[in-house]
């Protein structure tokens, strides 16, 4: 539990530019350490962009409950949901130190022109990792695979989740449906897929 919370205190410290840029650096940390599959990352991450709250603490909190599970399966209920705290909390850390520490002198030094040059740095860095995650999301979701490959783009993508994603694109892009119509549309199509096939 200790290396559990050493990495999401590393990875709170070190991932500028909110959830979705750290998305890709807690699914290497998470299927490097074999603490979780490829499949089992993906599919925490589905949950923790379905329930409310910020998909960084959701991730956290999920990946703690599920990594102190598995690796103590006689373990009972609280010692996952000590593992989930822990995470939790961990991944906040670094955030509520620096607010705290920090807060009052970029409110005095915010328009400054080296904070300025930081900031233009780190755009381009916090939209390459939230492309990562989103191409990832892609693959796994449409090919079922880990990993996009040259090969993978000469076969087939899987139909119905195609069509599913197009759609939810549409909708969300061009559109004034609610998200939240297109997320319970979306759920609802893919069980009708999952029961038909």
């Amino acid at each position: 539990m200790l290396k559990l919370a050493y990495v999401f205190i590393k990875i709170g410290l070190l991932t500028v530019g909110g959830g979705l840029a750290m998305i890709p650096v807690v699914q290497h940390e998470m299927v490097t350490r074999g603490w979780l599959t490829q499949q089992q990352f993906l599919e925490i991450l589905g949950v923790s962009q379905m329930t409310p709250g910020p998909l960084a603490v959701n991730t956290a909190t999920f990946v703690g409950y599920r990594v102190t599970s598995l690796t103590n399966p006689d373990a009972g209920f609280w010692l996952p949901v000590l593992g989930a705290l822990c995470c939790t909390i961990a991944v906040c850390l670094p955030s509520v130190l620096c607010v705290n520490l920090f807060g009052k002198y970029w409110d005095t030094h915010r328009n400054h022109p080296c904070l300025q040059r930081i900031f233009d740095l780190l755009r381009p860095i916090v939209t390459g990792l939230v492309a990562v995650a989103g191409i990832t999301l892609i693959v796994n979701s449409l090919w079922n695979v880990d990993a996009l490959t040259v090969s993978l783009l000469k076969t087939r993508p899987d139909l119905p989740a195609l069509v599913i994603a197009a759609i939810a694109f549409v909708l969300t892009a061009f559109t004034q449906v609610s998200p939240v119509r297109i997320v319970f549309a979306g759920l609802a199509a893919g069980l009708l897929v999952g029961m038909m096939g």
